[in-house]
């Protein structure tokens, strides 16, 4: 279906205004000598939600950036004067960490190529589907984003580390001394973890200290590939195929050509791409979809998961064969609740991430604080973004409060912590008799219950954290109790 253009010109100011926050989005610039291109994508992205700015040339593009830094560049490869491949060494050279996606409407290998190793985080054939375009700025302007991030917490840290990884907590300290053994060689690496734990970026860490430094980093997610698509993504395709093979794609193995290919969720690649995988780490060959050609490509392979691979292995998921080629040096990232040290500077770095502009970032309540510390952050640090993102919108002070918190944080209670009814209590409660008798034991029970808390507080005098592992409930639950019966 044709995506209708933008009438007249596409100014950044009426792009914007089709969507209220297209700041908060994400500024794209959109570079092509084609006019017709700029407003067709400019279009599409406006309508995604971004702030979008356009400019027929790379000189055009370069000036604007002297005083802005945009969240993602798309660049026509072809131009006149400052070409495209000029125009992305430049943009390289001045701010390494915005991304750059080629728009190409050729089909030469080496141009592409020639474009992946200076740097740029994609490339599209011109016209681009509209789809597609759109997830591809998702993507990039999230990995920029991150990577602001990760400098900033950076400089914020106390201790050093890996560049873009910034840590305070013990746990993280082994993981940096076998990063030092495996960073210098070309063995193959698993990293290990559960979702969020920054897998991908002690991946990027580990390239940028390798000897591939000046190499590509080529990042596949493969639990994003549809199954029917993990051999095109990964060895290309030629032209004509498959039905929509339009023309010739460059696989992923052909453009991490010396440098690093991180396959993301590995366990997710079906049977078939996992056989072809495993020729490729014996001999480095391979063909391309519909091609017969073989191609070499000298690349080093870093894979992650959070399966067990030796359980998909035992299941007949995952190859045995091809485990024992992924699985050379295996390296475990801690997750958030053992990095309990990491809280605060990362719960500082999100307030100000997030906060209202112009404004100073918002404070959290000593409840909040205290539901944050005895929570378990199933979701990692992805997950406390997303929860401090979504509080200080919720908040309407200057303070976040819990009930800007979700529910599963004010109580505690993430999936691996949520506790089950006790023995001959069904769930949802029992029946009452009458309205006058639950009346009475619920006024009963609360007095136990105060009772109960003044108790544990003379025990363990005052302590707050021994209270509430002596009545069974997280500090949070108790803070909130103490508020309820004004307990002192």
């Amino acid at each position: 279906m044709a995506v209708p253009l933008v009438a007249d010109r596409p100014s950044a100011e009426s792009l914007s205004e089709k969507h209220p926050s297209a700041s908060e989005q994400g500024v794209v610039l959109v570079v092509d000598d084609m006019e017709e291109v700029n407003r067709l994508v400019a279009a599409v992205l406006a309508r995604g939600g971004y702030e979008v700015k356009t400019f027929t040339s790379g000189e055009a593009c370069l000036q604007a950036m002297s005083g802005m830094i945009p969240d993602a560049i798309y660049l026509d490869l072809e131009m006149p004067g400052l070409g495209g491949l000029q125009t992305l060494k430049r943009i390289r050279e001045r701010h390494p960490a915005v991304p750059v996606v080629m728009l190409t409407g050729d089909e030469r290998v080496e141009s592409v190529v020639a474009a992946m190793k200076l740097g740029a985080y994609d490339y599209l054939v011109k016209p681009p589907e509209r789809q597609k375009l759109l997830a591809v700025a998702r993507n990039a302007v999230q990995h920029h984003r991150m990577s602001q991030e990760l400098t900033t917490l950076k400089r914020e840290a106390e201790s050093g580390g890996y560049e873009g990884i910034v840590t305070q907590a013990d746990s993280m300290k082994e993981v940096f001394r076998q990063m030092d053994r495996v960073a210098g060689t070309d063995i193959t690496l698993l990293l290990q973890g559960e979702s969020g734990t920054g897998k991908e970026l002690v991946a990027r860490a580990i390239h940028a200290h390798s000897p591939r430094r000046s190499g590509p980093f080529v990042a596949v997610n493969c639990a994003a590939i549809p199954d029917t698509l993990h051999e095109s993504e990964l060895f290309g395709h030629e032209k004509g195929a498959f039905t929509g093979a339009i023309g010739r794609r460059l696989g992923r193995f052909e453009l991490a050509d010396k440098g690093t290919l991180f396959l993301d969720e590995v366990g997710e690649l079906s049977l078939p791409a996992q056989a072809k995988l495993l020729r490729v780490l014996q001999d480095n060959t391979f063909h391309r979809v519909g091609g017969s050609q073989e191609i070499r490509s000298d690349f080093r392979l870093v894979a992650a998961t959070f399966k067990d691979l030796s359980r998909e292995v035992g299941e007949g998921r995952f190859r045995e064969d091809l485990y024992y080629r992924v699985v050379v040096f295996e390296l475990e990232l801690p997750p958030l609740r053992e990095r309990r040290g990491d809280l605060d500077v990362l719960l500082s770095h999100f307030l100000m991430r997030y906060r209202r502009p112009g404004e100073e970032p918002v404070a959290i309540s000593p409840e909040v604080r205290v539901a944050l510390e005895e929570y378990s952050w199933p979701g990692n640090i992805r997950e406390l973004e997303n929860v401090i993102q979504r509080a200080v919108v919720s908040t309407d002070s200057r303070v976040i409060e819990l009930c800007h918190l979700p529910t599963r944080v004010r109580e505690g209670l993430g999936p691996s912590t949520r506790p089950s009814p006790p023995n001959g209590v069904a769930r949802g409660g029992a029946r009452a008799e009458t309205a006058k008798t639950a009346d009475a034991a619920t006024l009963n029970l609360q007095r136990l219950e105060e009772l109960a808390i003044q108790n544990a507080l003379r025990k363990t005098g005052g302590n707050l954290l021994e209270s509430g592992r002596l009545l069974g409930i997280s500090r949070a639950t108790l803070y909130r109790k103490l508020k309820k019966y004004r307990v002192r």
